[in-house]
């Protein structure tokens, strides 16, 4: 599905799909809408031939037919594509609740008015009223139908108002970490991709990576839930420092990530101080044998982005950075600029 077209065309396309949702048996919501708005478009011969046939055949779409046309023709889109149709639907939506509700309000005026009328002109000409009546009762019955329009599309709008927040929830998870809430590797991808994008060539953008020591000997010592509760609490100390300034990763099993940008090499080495400080100092109850454990630290690297580099090189240093902490004997911050890389 295209949407870069103009905005005459795509008010007319906007207009010909509530024309054809009005005629279905289908109620007004954002499967149905991307349906018919595909359908006026004009650029999808499967699909129209499909829908020319069904409606030739059930002479209206019901619910699962036209959810039949929307996953055999549509559901294959992209994230992008189908926010857009959510927003187009909320924004038709919203556009119509207010205009009926606007014509339902004038409506009543002008039957009220009617009231008026009729009751003046009964006085002067008797034989008028049944004509009247037979008017005033036609617009209440527009009034009615007014009325229970609204009610569907302020239905519809709640329907698309909880899409909208499932979509927006749906990203967030696939972006976090279930276990600490920290961003997860796909996370991290993307925030490094912006980072990078949006950072000058005379900003720094800096990159540490830590790994629990020993971990597989906490968690065959102490056992695998006593084990997330030591990343649970080495990430929570990664957040705490990172603040709004930094986005810290849980970058898969006991390897976290933190990335800085605008931060020099000296800066960042401060901060990944910091943080091997902290977790060298906390003491985590195990709640099994109800003992402090307190001989958890973590080995940090620290490399700063060189511009130009390519984003696997420059995880690549981070990562060698870590393994001489580890090499040094553990619980240390090692700090590797592009030149001691190539050495």
């Amino acid at each position: 599905m295209q949407y870069e077209i103009s905005k005459e065309k795509s008010a007319e396309f906007l207009r010909q799909a509530i024309r054809h949702m009005s005629m279905q048996d289908a109620a007004f919501h954002p499967v149905s809408y991307a349906v018919w708005y595909e359908y006026s478009s004009g650029e999808h011969a499967h699909l129209i031939d499909e829908v020319n046939t069904l409606i030739e055949k059930e002479k209206k779409l019901n619910e699962k037919s036209t959810a039949q046309l929307f996953n055999k023709h549509i559901a294959h889109l992209d994230a992008d594509s189908t926010k857009s149709i959510v927003e187009r639907f909320n924004e038709m939506v919203t556009e119509m609740t207010s205009s009926t509700e606007k014509a339902g309000q004038d409506t009543s005026h002008f039957r009220q008015s009617l009231e008026g009328w009729a009751g003046e002109i009964g006085q002067l000409a008797p034989h008028i009223v049944q004509r009247m009546d037979t008017l005033l009762s036609d617009t209440h019955h527009m009034q009615q139908s007014m009325h229970t329009l609204q009610d569907k599309l302020e239905s519809s709008l709640q329907e698309v108002v909880q899409l909208k927040n499932e979509i927006v929830k749906a990203k967030q998870e696939a972006m976090s970490d279930g276990l600490t809430g920290l961003l997860n590797r796909r996370g991290f991808d993307l925030a490094l991709q912006q980072s990078l994008e949006s950072a000058s060539v005379h900003e720094h953008t800096c990159l540490i990576i830590g790994d629990i020591d020993f971990f597989k000997r906490v968690n065959d010592s102490y056992g695998h839930l006593f084990g997330d509760k030591v990343i649970q609490t080495v990430a929570k100390i990664m957040k705490t420092v990172a603040g709004d300034l930094y986005t810290a990763v849980r970058y898969g099993g006991e390897e976290f990530v933190l990335l800085l940008p605008h931060t020099s090499l000296e800066t960042a080495r401060e901060v990944a101080e910091t943080i091997r400080q902290h977790i060298a100092n906390i003491s985590i109850k195990n709640n099994i044998t109800h003992r402090l454990i307190s001989n958890i630290t973590l080995s940090l690297g620290v490399t700063a982005y060189q511009p130009g580099e390519t984003t696997d090189s420059f995880l690549n240093r981070a990562d060698q950075a870590l393994y001489l902490s580890k090499a040094k004997g553990r619980n240390r911050v090692t700090t590797l600029s592009e030149e001691l890389a190539a050495a």
